[in-house]
């Protein structure tokens, strides 16, 4: 009896990190497409595979490390054609096997919950679907507009030509290019056998190193301004060290551009992109200070929408740590874009948990191969909760996130799978013009008509009068910071 007793105890004993090792239904990966994919061309059963980007940590633990892949194919591919039997394109991933860096394959079931920085959404299925042509922000305007003229054909026409000629009409077409990045969630629970957690180094070694970075980071101003009234605005939550030209090559390598300055031609661009929906990654951002001083660089990383972009403002700071020069960096993630009433003007929403962007930062970093070292840094003095220059609730752990790049020279990029042939991402322009006309007719008698237009309005103005507020702060509670390396300092 006594030795069953013990062998139920070690039984027990064991169970503990086999248990701790399994990812549970629900929890969510981070993939980079190795691959293009094109509703217009792609078939269903062609192969797919992504490249894990973001580590999965279960009960700090690493399940599933950075490089990891997942692999499948496409389920089903519904092309927009002619848009004469549906509005909108689909694409339905079936990923279904895991395979860990060394080799180690799992089977997987999964599903797609988002399109990185993307127009395209996602429903309840996975399937990704495709914008409605007619549902860019110029053309609804449009047709709004040629809805108070509906009784006078001329003025009709007038204003349907004129639309034509100065906004272009969107590709409905779903085009997801090699590097487009995906959050997929297991629909079931997934067992693994090895724990991946490697602690990444940390930046001190000493307790006068520590002291030293300490004094850096309370000397830091840790609220940038808006630059036209001096508003507090965003909350710098990382800091880097290393040369400018080295964060110039890590952020390139993880797929970050340089933001466009703001000027007549790229204002004007950026509107269109907005009417349009179109892409533009370089979009100009809203001018910030930091110490009285603009950015030294303005880094922007999107697919194919202005409405969404992760970006960073990166300021030079006059201290150094161990010869290295340090750079302040305020980083959000543009979620949306709306209409002001307070402001009178369209702002950009952002992800009110800031240390999402923040675990953003890392991983691409890493995944780059251009992280030396990295430390979280407790500041009781920053702020947990504030609103934002745009009057936006936001929340944080309020540590700072410090990271010692190397310079860069050699980044991990992953390559692409290239395909036998290049992908067709469209029509010739005897298929688009066609279809564009039938699109923009079937809308106006489903969708553009002003009982349709006027229960949108309704809608929006009752989520305006506190709905979408109440939603958003309760989501807002419910989320939690993306998974970042395993960071010394960390909680």
């Amino acid at each position: 009896m006594v030795f069953l007793s013990v062998l139920l105890l070690l039984g027990a004993a064991n169970a503990v990190p086999a248990a701790s090792r399994v990812a549970p239904e629900g929890t969510g990966l981070e993939v980079r497409l190795l691959q293009p994919v094109a509703s217009y061309s792609s078939k269903a059963g062609t192969p797919v595979s992504a490249r894990v980007v973001a580590p999965v940590r279960v009960d700090d633990r690493t399940l599933i490390p950075i490089g990891s892949r997942v692999r499948g194919e496409l389920a089903a591919v519904r092309k927009l054609g002619l848009g004469l039997r549906r509005g909108r394109a689909s694409i339905d991933f079936d990923f279904d096997t895991l395979e860990l860096p060394d080799g180690t394959t799992f089977p997987i079931a999964a599903r797609v919950t988002r399109v990185e920085t993307a127009r395209e959404s996602v429903n309840s299925k996975g399937e990704v679907l495709g914008i409605r042509a007619t549902d860019a922000f110029g053309h609804r305007m449009a047709g709004i507009a040629r809805n108070f003229f509906f009784w006078d054909p001329l003025v009709h026409s007038v204003l349907t030509g004129t639309t034509a000629a100065v906004i272009r009409f969107p590709e409905a077409e779903i085009h997801l290019p090699a590097g487009a990045e995906l959050r997929i969630e297991l629909t079931s629970p997934l067992e693994l056998r090895d724990d991946w957690t490697v602690p990444f180094p940390a930046i001190t070694t000493s307790p006068a190193e520590r002291e030293d970075l300490l004094e850096i980071v309370r000397n830091m101003t840790y609220r940038s301004l808006t630059a036209g009234d001096l508003r507090e605005a965003d909350l710098v939550n990382v800091a880097l060290l290393g040369e400018e030209e080295w964060i110039r090559r890590a952020f390139d390598a993880a797929g970050w551009v340089q933001a466009d300055p703001l000027t007549i031609s790229t204002g004007w661009r950026t509107f269109r992109s907005v009417a349009e929906s179109r892409e533009y990654p370089e979009a100009p951002m809203s001018a910030q200070l930091l110490d009285e001083l603009p950015p030294a660089l303005e880094l922007s990383k999107a697919l194919n929408t202005y409405s969404e972009r992760h970006h960073a403002r990166i300021w030079s700071q006059p201290d150094e740590f161990q010869g290295r020069p340090v750079f302040a960096v305020a980083a959000t993630e543009d979620t949306a874009i709306d209409f002001s009433f307070k402001k009178m003007r369209l702002i950009h929403t952002i992800d009110p948990n800031l240390d999402n962007e923040r675990a953003k930062i890392v991983n691409d970093l890493v995944d780059a191969g251009c992280v030396d070292a990295a430390e979280l840094i407790d500041r009781p003095w920053a702020p947990r909760e504030f609103r934002n220059a745009t009057g936006e609730k936001v929340f944080t752990d309020s540590r700072l996130l410090v990271i010692e790049l190397n310079a860069c020279r050699t980044a991990h990029v992953a390559e692409p799978v290239l395909a036998d042939e290049p992908i067709r991402v469209r029509g010739r322009w005897f298929q688009r013009v066609p279809r564009q006309i039938i699109l923009t007719i079937r809308n106006d008698f489903t969708r553009n008509n002003p009982v349709f237009q006027a229960a949108l309005g309704v809608r929006y103005l009752i989520g305006k009068a506190g709905g979408n507020e109440r939603r958003r702060a309760r989501q807002s509670r419910e989320s939690a910071a993306l998974p970042s390396i395993a960071l010394s300092g960390a909680k």
